[in-house]
């Protein structure tokens, strides 16, 4: 009987994370519930403008203040779930941050995602204007803020069951990684036709492009990350 209790006392404990990540979902789900509860139309019209030529029209076309905020909103929701995904399948599991508690591990995983998405920002707005092509650069930021915006929403579900739920940890993962897969081939799509239908940027300019601001740099995460993500499944 003794025996019994312990082991699903052992399991419920292995269920659930520490505390302060929980906390932390906790926040990024009321975050999203506000901004859902807010904003619902110009969400819906997000959702639908990945497979609506009319959706993605209207998402590009109304500037209202209130569709401003709503995409500043989801723009941080977004950072809020790749910083989660960031502490739970890398920052949590490699050897350089083991010394490091929960909050610092996940305040860790923040910062890097904060940094790198304002270097990344300021670094194509600067090769827009020694270009001189401020407005393709404009553009291509307004497509790929659409497409993020969507991975962040499709993404969270899966990534609370991964966190939150021990027996479909695995399959939250591959569904994640599988999700991720797709979201980075659209990425690069988009950003190849972008520069060669609204920017008149040659071929193999545009690919140059894309290797070097896009591939490369996950070719490289993968390679220094793939030990600890792998270590998940194993």
């Amino acid at each position: 009987m003794n025996e019994n209790f312990q082991l699903k006392e052992s399991f419920y404990r292995e269920d659930f994370v520490d505390p302060i990540v929980g906390i932390s979902f906790l926040l990024v789900f009321l975050f999203l519930v506000f901004t859902l509860y807010n904003f619902r139309e110009y969400v819906k019209t997000i959702l639908l403008s990945n497979i609506s030529i009319k959706s993605f029209t209207e998402v590009k076309s109304v500037e209202s203040n209130k569709n401003k905020k709503a995409s500043l909103w989801l723009n941080l929701f977004f950072l809020m779930v790749l910083s989660m995904m960031g502490y739970s399948f890398i920052i949590s599991e490699t050897d350089y941050t083991s010394s490091l508690n929960h909050f610092e591990k996940l305040f860790t995983s923040i910062c890097v995602v904060g940094f790198l998405f304002v270097f990344k920002y300021i670094f194509k707005k600067a090769l827009g204007i020694v270009f001189r092509k401020e407005y393709l650069t404009s553009i291509s930021y307004t497509h790929l803020s659409i497409k993020d915006k969507v991975f962040g929403l499709i993404v969270f579900p899966f990534l609370v069951i991964y966190n939150f739920s021990l027996p479909l940890k695995e399959i939250s993962l591959i569904i994640i990684v599988l999700i991720s897969c797709f979201y980075l081939f659209l990425r690069w799509i988009n950003t190849f036709l972008v520069g060669i239908k609204d920017g008149n940027v040659p071929y193999f300019y545009s690919f140059l492009y894309i290797c070097t601001l896009e591939i490369i740099p996950v070719i490289i995460a993968l390679k220094v990350f793939s030990k600890p993500i792998l270590s998940i499944l194993a």
